[in-house]
């Protein structure tokens, strides 16, 4: 069984830039003080570190937006959890790695580290791993609500139904982890079952509906049959292809047309561009001859021979126009031809897209053919066979399972009896050293662990004291969790006169279960002495102080810093 101890709790509030840093005697703890300065809220404020909300609780205390943080030890495992608001936790591990939670996820994170495997049935009937704060309850009597009525200092308990009975058997270890593990894993064992007998019916179903449709000479996929369908595709894609080599021909054609008129257009443009300069010559030498400026031949100069050269300009002006008009014509031509082109070549590679397809369809087709219709059941029998030899699996685990639940079972009820036991032997012993008449008191409450309690006046907390010391010395013994510290909040109720005051805190003190950490609330005037490490709370109506603030909020600021809330929220104060 692993052990938990309260090393520190850290509580601030930057609403009020207050704050106070409480340590925890690994052994016992007395936190001393008058009415209304703090001791409940500061216990409280433990178990609301962990998710567990108290059932009573101070509206001003809410209203400070308390950040809460809690040092703790589970065996040689340091942790720390600080819950900063109603949803959001903070988790500091062993090896100092900060994760932030939300409720349900810090709560299935502490039931690992706590080994919490109870199973209650929510409210849906579904098996399920409760929140720790089911594990807390044996271990911290509240002021407001565990002296008046058992398991009861927490709020919203009522999620799961029938509750009360399996958490009293899983903290006595009537049925422990080991109940618990091989119950849950029967359920789960039992649920595949079920789902691998229906996919049997399922396959079964199938395999019934193929072996008609086999017999049936309908039923019939041949080679044949996608050969016909491929034969038209490859023609198809084989005049798409042709196709695509007459285009291609004919567009190279038409770029060749284009080189030609290019190539025409640059010849008539240049013999232009000499014609004019020849006619601006001869316009500015108006002599008999002139010489060639090119070769320095001699030539007349006359009217006949200009007319000539402006006549030359005009033809090859005429020429350039249509050249070009050509040019216009087989670009247009040009762009129809490519447009076929990329459609026709968009085509054929879909079309063999489509005929990679058909052919992986064939080998399909092949095998189901080569094979035949003794493949095909084979195949489905084969696969039902895996399916019978799950079932058998499943069978032989639930069937196992179902034996070791048995045995626990068989064994719980000797392990039963000595626990019950332990606990009626607990219990008068423990109402005895109360001042109890244990012959007037109900019987009920030595028949079974959640019995009622029927004392009234003073003996009504003293025998509710005896009882929850009960409770937790036989978890000492047989709990297969997580022992807790022992929280116990203001045991002088109902007026309790000196005798039996003294006979409380020297029960407590007699009785702490061993290897336990104790936390105790008392009232500072109570004259008796209880020994252990003494806290005093002296201011009322003010347990969080402001002197602590710095110190606290310096404490806290790496954590917050760390993790991914907004740091906008923890300005410098």
């Amino acid at each position: 069984m692993k052990r938990l101890v309260f090393e520190k709790i850290l509580i601030l509030s930057h609403r009020e830039k207050k704050a106070i840093e409480i340590k925890f005697h690994p052994k016992k703890t007395i936190i001393r003080g008058d009415n209304q300065v703090g001791k409940s809220i500061l216990l409280k404020s433990l178990y609301y570190t962990f998710g567990a909300n108290p059932a009573v609780i101070n509206d001003n205390w809410t209203k400070a937006e308390p950040i809460t943080y809690v040092s703790f030890v589970i065996d040689d495992i340091k942790l720390g959890l600080m819950r900063y608001d109603k949803k959001r936790f903070v988790l500091v591990d062993e090896e100092q790695q900060i994760t932030v939670h939300d409720f349900s996820s810090i709560s299935t994170k502490l039931n690992e580290y706590f080994d919490f495997k109870l199973l209650l049935n929510n409210r849906q009937g579904v098996p399920e791993i409760p929140p720790p704060v089911y594990l807390f309850l044996p271990f911290y009597i509240d002021q407001d609500k565990s002296w008046f009525e058992t398991w009861n200092a927490f709020s919203n308990l009522y999620q799961f139904s029938k509750w009360k009975k399996p958490v009293l058997d899983y903290h006595s270890g009537i049925k422990g982890n080991e109940y618990y593990k091989a119950k849950s894993d029967f359920d789960n064992i039992k649920v595949q079952l079920d789902e691998t007998k229906n996919e049997i019916q399922t396959l079964g179903k199938i395999l019934k509906s193929i072996k008609e449709r086999l017999n049936n000479e309908e039923f019939a996929v041949t080679i044949e049959d996608f050969s016909n369908e491929i034969a038209e595709l490859l023609a198809y894609s084989e005049q798409l292809n042709l196709d695509q080599a007459k285009l291609k021909d004919k567009l190279a054609e038409l770029y060749n047309q284009k080189a030609v008129i290019v190539s025409r257009v640059k010849v008539v443009e240049s013999s232009i561009s000499e014609t004019q300069k020849d006619y601006k010559y001869a316009l500015s030498h108006v002599h008999d001859e002139i010489d060639c400026p090119m070769c320095g031949a001699h030539y007349d100069n006359n009217f006949s021979e200009r007319f000539s050269i402006a006549e030359d300009q005009q033809e090859l002006e005429e020429l350039l126009l249509e050249l070009r008009a050509e040019l216009v014509s087989i670009n247009d031509e040009i762009r129809l031809y490519d447009k076929s082109f990329i459609e026709k070549k968009v085509s054929f590679e879909r079309m063999q897209e489509l005929l990679t397809q058909k052919k992986s369809e064939i080998k399909l087709s092949d095998l189901i053919e080569n094979e035949g219709k003794k493949k095909v059941k084979e195949v489905f029998e084969q696969e039902k066979q895996t399916i019978y030899n799950r079932i058998g699996e499943a069978t032989t685990r639930h069937e196992s399972l179902e034996l070791t639940l048995k045995r626990i079972n068989k064994d719980g009820e000797n392990r039963k009896q000595a626990i019950m036991t332990k606990y009626r032997s607990s219990l008068r012993k423990f109402l005895k050293e109360l001042n109890i008449d244990i012959e007037k008191t109900s019987k009920g409450i030595f028949e079974k662990m959640d019995g009622k309690i029927k004392e009234q006046g003073s003996n009504f907390p003293r025998a509710h004291l005896a009882y929850y010391f009960s409770i937790l010395h036989v978890m000492n013994k047989y709990s297969t969790s997580t022992f807790l510290p022992i929280v116990i909040d203001s045991p002088n109720q109902q007026e309790q006169d000196r005798e039996n005051l003294f006979a409380i805190l020297s029960f407590i003190e007699r009785n702490q279960p061993e290897d336990s950490q104790l936390i105790l609330g008392l009232v500072e005037n109570i004259n008796e002495t209880v020994s252990g490490d003494s806290i005093v709370l002296p201011e009322k109506y003010s347990l969080l102080q402001k002197e602590q603030f710095a110190y606290v909020y310096g404490q806290l600021r790496p954590i917050l810093d760390s993790s991914i809330f907004n740091n906008d929220l923890f300005p410098p104060f």
